[in-house]
């Protein structure tokens, strides 16, 4: 299981929320490693849109990819898939309160002084990956 400081390092060498945490899964999902880090290449930092955090997209990524229905009109595999995201939005909000990354970090890293701002917090440093290892611990448990 990875730590917080990993995860850290691994911000500080150009993965973000998403590559980091689908890649911490990447092994339940029977997947490699790189292969994950490609899947969410371009989910991270709110998708850089101001969207859901990259760690919950991540989780997306993989309850999709373990459950996700692949048969027309599969309504069992569509509502087992839904509700295993309903779990996760659930758990993720009660410790957070938000899955969108401006609503978790209290700033809009779209905007450059913004993102400065953060850096100075320490949030990308600190509390992303406090929220990433949560992230990827709940998707373990969901995974089971």
């Amino acid at each position: 299981m990875i730590a917080e400081k990993e995860i850290a390092e691994k911000f500080t060498q150009g993965f973000d929320c998403a590559m980091v945490v689908l890649g911490e899964v990447a092994e339940d999902l029977g997947i490699e490693q790189e292969e994950a880090y490609r899947l969410a290449s371009c989910f991270g930092v709110g998708m850089m849109q101001g969207s859901i955090c990259g760690a919950v997209s991540a989780a997306f990524i993989a309850i999709g990819y373990k459950y996700g229905n692949t048969k027309p009109n599969d309504v069992s595999q569509k509502n087992l898939v839904l509700a295993k995201r309903e779990e996760f939005v659930e758990e993720f909000t009660n410790e957070f309160g938000d899955i969108s990354c401006p609503g978790l970090v209290k700033l809009d890293l779209r905007i450059p002084e913004e993102m400065e701002k953060a850096r100075e917090r320490k949030i990308l440093s600190e509390f992303c990956p406090k929220v990433c290892l949560r992230s990827t611990n709940l998707i373990k448990t969901i995974l089971e």
